[in-house]
């Protein structure tokens, strides 16, 4: 599956670029969308009191170039000073315990609801996915993501729009008192508006290029301290920070390169509001010299011109803001959109009765961007209750198979059936439940030995857990108070860096055992006893045949031992994605085909199958 940032297209209009940003975050608020709609509402009343003010002082300085009574000069400036009072302790309310608190609780919900919308996507995609993402780069997109939509939010409600609604109002004021003079005073800040946001455009690929390499060096940074004790043990310090920092250094230089335009056009884009505010408050004065206009009227528009061209300066700041945020916006929506390469049907079955028999019906298998299959045409046969193992070479399809069955992969073609059911038609997280799987690198937590093992079912009872200690020979590792201090409730650290291999994959097979004892049918086992020693492979063999003849499970096995393969009921021999050869140890070995050949090479130690 492609990097999902890459599908992302700027458009060549970036104005456009910026209503689908907003119409794109618009659909990312989810819930939120009616309660932050009467923010907006809220939000242009608050700005029309904020214009409204302004003109109060208008009416005043109209009252006092006024000749009349002085009281009653007094008295009417008093009413409009008690009125001024009254709109601001209202719009104070309206504004502190009104659209703050809707405001900042939909954004406190939103900033931990699309961290876990993204992480239920992520999970919810396959593992071809992931095989095919940087572990750092998938979580940086994750966590800066969710951080920059709620920036791109606040950006858009709490200063955007405010801003934008303040420039309305006032020209709807401006009109009121003089239509010539409102377009003299609003067309230079129009004008000047539309030719900063265009300018903006211009930045806008390189600040695309700029988040593309934040990801890239998150996902350096992740990648050289997973593997730490590698890059120490070869000596590749200096290698993974010059990495690094070569690709922090590219993005210095283009914010610097970014950043110095920004500020040269800031320069003429200030000096050009100024000159064109001028010129319009000298046309005023010129207004009043002709009794067209009031000296209040110049005054509201002095007063409210500083606010407007601080607006517009403001608003092509953020308008700059919300375009870098909008990528991110945009590149959130396309992973909440991502279709799944496995898929769960509307109407997928839970059979009623599971007998345990599974076919391969001429399946092929294709990795994605490839030609050549790993599975060509493949039939064979699963029979309930009997242990089955795959042998070939290395890269002969064997892991590939087993994935298919579990249905972490789907066929590229044929089937696979379940009780005469495609497994497709099956209820996706009922068939995987069906199956307890350890392979040969296990997945450990960052928590203790106990949470490890009971990941499967944390309702799992103590007793439960404990048999699946003593069938892992897990009991003589939990028992060393040196090393497991706290038995059970030793943390083993972040992906189990307290465990050995084969530590960790006796917590593997005890999980395993654990989800066999809940209802689990079918135990896979892909080279799962690879790092044990042979002490701790026979108890295990042992294991496993007293848990066969319990619970009459499946056991499909992948193995390099010979103790191991030799026992099956079934093993099928696997080259160029096909079936080769198929039978018991004893059958096969009088062939003397090509199974015969691959245990004569592992005997002579030139093999591992």
């Amino acid at each position: 599956m492609a990097d999902w940032e890459d599908r992302i297209k700027l458009d060549k209009s970036k104005s456009k670029h910026f209503l689908k940003g907003i119409k794109t975050l618009w659909k990312l608020l989810g819930t939120k969308r009616k309660i932050l709609l009467l923010t907006v509402i809220l939000l242009f009343v608050n700005q029309l009191f904020n214009v409204t003010l302004p003109y109060f002082w208008k009416l005043i300085f109209d009252e006092i170039s006024k000749v009349g009574s002085a009281d009653f000069l007094v008295s009417s400036i008093y009413v409009y000073l008690i009125v001024m009072f009254g709109i601001i302790i209202s719009n104070l309310i309206l504004w502190h315990f009104v659209i703050q608190i809707l405001f900042g609780r939909s954004i406190i919900y939103l900033e931990n609801f699309w961290p876990v919308e993204a992480q239920k996507k992520l999970l919810s995609l396959s593992i071809s996915y992931h095989e095919s993402e940087n572990t750092g780069s998938k979580i940086s997109k994750i966590d800066k993501g969710c951080d920059k939509l709620v920036d791109a939010c606040c950006k858009l409600f709490w200063e955007f729009a405010p801003q934008m609604f303040y420039l309305i109002a006032n020209i709807i004021f401006v009109f009121f008192i003089d239509w010539i003079l409102g377009l003299m005073f609003f067309i230079p800040y129009l004008i000047t508006l539309r030719i900063g946001f265009n300018s903006y455009d211009r930045f806008v690929d390189d600040w695309h290029n700029w988040e593309k390499m934040r990801e890239d060096s998150s996902g350096q940074l992740c990648q050289s301290v997973i593997n730490v004790k590698t890059v120490q043990n070869f000596v590749q310090e200096c290698r993974e920070v010059s990495m690094f920092s070569g690709t922090r250094q590219k993005m210095r230089v283009l914010d610097v390169g970014i950043n110095k335009s920004i500020e040269t056009f800031f320069f003429w884009f200030s000096s050009g509001l100024s000159l064109s505010f001028i010129l319009t408050i000298c046309l005023g004065i010129y207004f009043i010299s002709i009794d067209r206009v009031s000296v209040g009227s110049i005054i509201f528009m002095i007063i409210t011109g500083n606010v407007i061209i601080s607006n517009i300066y403001g608003q092509i700041r953020t308008y700059s803001h919300l375009i870098r945020r909008f990528v991110t916006v945009e590149r959130m929506d396309e992973l909440l959109n991502l279709k799944s390469d496995i898929e769960n049907k509307e109407n997928a079955v839970v059979p009623a009765v599971y007998s345990g028999n599974i076919e391969f019906s001429e399946v092929s298998f294709s990795y994605r961007g490839s030609a050549n299959s790993v599975i060509d045409k493949l039939s064979l046969t699963l029979s309930p209750n009997k242990m089955i193992a795959f042998v070939g070479k290395s890269g002969e399809g064997k892991t590939t198979l087993i994935r298919l069955l579990a249905r972490m992969y789907d066929v590229s073609s044929g089937k696979i059936v379940l009780d005469n059911q495609d497994i497709r038609d099956l209820d996706l997280y009922w068939y995987r439940r069906l199956f307890a799987i350890v392979q040969q690198d296990v997945d450990i937590f960052d928590g203790t030995i106990n949470d490890n093992i009971s990941y499967p079912y944390l309702d799992a009872t103590q007793e439960q857990i404990i048999e699946a200690i003593k069938a892992a020979h897990l009991h003589v590792m939990i028992n060393d108070k040196i090393r497991f201090p706290q038995g059970l409730l030793t943390q083993v650290g972040e992906r189990g860096v307290k465990l050995s291999g084969g530590e960790k994959q006796r917590v593997g097979i005890a999980r395993a055992y654990l989800a066999l004892l809940n209802g689990a049918k079918i135990l896979i086992l892909d080279e799962a006893t690879s790092n044990l020693d042979s002490e701790a492979e026979r108890a295990i063999q042992q294991m496993i045949n007293q848990v066969r003849s319990r619970l009459n499970i499946t056991l499909v096995v992948i193995a390099h031992r010979l103790s191991t393969i030799k026992k099956a009921d079934l093993i099928y021999v696997l080259e160029d994605g096909h079936v080769r050869e198929q039978g018991n140890h004893e059958k096969l070995m009088t062939k003397n085909g090509l199974y015969a050949g691959l245990v004569e090479l592992q005997q002579l130690g030139k093999l591992t199958i």
